[in-house]
């Protein structure tokens, strides 16, 4: 898990989690980003739309428990995107309405403020 970086909060009222990631390269397979160093050969997601946040381009993600055993981000809606040398993750649970966990990623990646270190 060398050069990884990622970060889980849950709270049980109201009920939600959420995850974040940061791959140490470049990564252009999104089950790779959301499954990590775990991944293995069968992990698929389910690629989304496009969308500009922050002036990044990003992708939105399904993750489906049945296809990512032992994930972080089964069952997340996530917001993934590559800029400077790494590519990011970050999503909600899918325990709302589709639209209610969409914009909560949104909210997330809107306030995040990459930096050098």
């Amino acid at each position: 898990m060398e050069g990884w970086i990622v970060g889980s909060s849950q709270v049980t009222e109201p009920r939600e989690h959420l995850v974040i990631t940061a791959s140490p390269r470049p990564l252009r397979e999104y089950a790779k980003v959301v499954n990590g160093p775990g991944w293995y050969r069968g992990d698929w997601v389910d690629v989304g739309d496009w969308i500009t946040v922050n002036g990044w381009r990003a992708r939105w993600v399904f993750v489906p428990p049945r296809t990512n055993d032992g994930s972080a981000f089964a069952g997340h809606i996530v917001l993934v995107w590559t800029m400077s040398g790494h590519t990011y993750a970050v999503g909600f649970h899918d325990w709302n309405p589709r639209a209610v966990t969409r914009a909560m990623d949104l909210e997330i990646v809107r306030h995040i403020r990459l930096v050098n270190p």
